[in-house]
């Protein structure tokens, strides 16, 4: 293993965490604009819905940045159980116990913790293993984890994507947020949108 330097090692967790700002955004942006008849929409039923998507995703943020570095989710374990990997399909139609408001509100929450922590972790626990982790769920510093869920939220953000445009929507972005400012900027348009429609979602 290469020796790594302090500034060298912030540099890495900087750049890490931006990795996931990323992400995040653009998974809020992919759905940016939907009306409610269509986050709940199958393409084909062996297609997940969009609502579906985003709850699998928070789900992942909640289950590392909650339950392995903190000791405890913010998620419904009856939620966290429907938008897992394997979920049946016929449960995946028959829809969430939680409105789509609601979904976003833990969301918001979710993230808000997930950052929160990110930023406050001392450099070498950065590189370490999950604290929280007693059952052994990763082999995988939070450095590395935490790349693996922005790998995983930027790939069901292109599924958001192409859902959109399967069910003759053309809304959408792909990819945007890459500076610090421009993150800000599509946060506030994206809060704004939400704001002004989230009552529809309930």
């Amino acid at each position: 293993m290469v020796k790594m330097t302090e500034n060298e090692k912030q540099t890495i967790k900087e750049l890490t965490i931006d990795l996931l700002e990323i992400a995040e955004i653009n998974l809020l942006m992919s759905f940016y604009g939907l009306e409610p008849k269509q986050i709940n929409k199958q393409w084909k039923p062996e297609i997940n819905p969009i609502t579906w998507i985003y709850g699998h995703c928070i789900s992942h943020m909640d289950l590392i940045y909650g339950e392995l570095c903190q000791g405890s989710r913010l998620l419904p374990k009856e939620v966290g159980m429907l938008v897992s990997y394997g979920a049946s399909k016929e449960n995946v139609e028959k829809g969430l116990p939680i409105s789509f408001k609601e979904l976003i509100e833990y969301g918001m929450k979710i993230s808000e913790r997930t950052f929160d922590y990110l930023k406050k972790l001392p450099l070498e626990k950065f590189y370490e293993l999950p604290e929280k982790d007693v059952e052994n769920k990763t082999d995988e510093s939070i450095m590395k984890v935490t790349q693996r869920v922005a790998l995983h939220i930027s790939g069901h953000m292109g599924q958001i994507i192409l859902l959109r445009r399967l069910i003759g929507d053309k809304g959408g972005v792909f990819v945007g947020g890459m500076s610090n400012e421009q993150r800000v900027s599509l946060k506030e348009k994206w809060l704004k949108w939400w704001e002004e429609n989230k009552e529809k979602f309930q």
